[in-house]
């Protein structure tokens, strides 16, 4: 049995959403920011009720650009980093004894992603070192004491492979 994440695949799609974002973003701001000077620039006699609602307008927008936008363009972001990192960062490769695994997935961790925990024995000759690692698969398919060869990165499993 082997297990192997598409680090590819999941860069692209982190990447795709990464530019989405900041592509609405932009636009977003853009329609409010010719909205606002469209409003001035055409108001009649009376222009200050036109003001006010440029006003209103612009000051929802901040408040929305600051407590609803960040929270999904920094998780989006946060996990592209992460993909795009993988290349150039350091992987662990080691001989493990699975334990466990647990289904229920940790809160997201400081890459925005959504891990879940599996606990393993690292064997290093002659000690033995009981470790939690996550992995962003909710069910790996290995049983308990199944030897495994695994690749990590940052405490991830990207790789595992199991000896018969």
């Amino acid at each position: 049995m082997n297990y192997q994440l598409d680090i590819s695949k999941e860069y692209q799609n982190a990447r795709k959403k990464v530019t989405l974002l900041s592509l609405a973003f932009s636009l977003i701001f853009s329609l409010i920011l010719i909205a606002d000077v469209l409003l001035v620039i055409f108001a009649n006699e009376d222009y200050k009720l036109n003001l006010i609602i440029a006003i209103i307008i612009s000051i929802l927008f901040a408040w929305g650009a600051i407590f609803f936008f960040p929270n999904f363009y920094n998780d989006t972001f946060k996990k592209y980093t992460f993909y795009k990192s993988y290349e150039s960062g350091l992987k662990e490769i080691a001989e493990v004894e699975f334990d466990k695994e647990i289904n229920e997935p940790v809160t997201k961790d400081s890459n925005g992603l959504y891990l879940y925990p599996v606990h393993v024995t690292y064997l290093d000759g002659l000690s033995r070192v009981s470790k939690v690692i996550y992995t962003l698969e909710k069910d790996l398919n290995f049983k308990k004491g199944d030897k495994l060869t695994i690749t990590t990165y940052q405490r991830v499993i990207i790789k595992a492979e199991s000896h018969l």
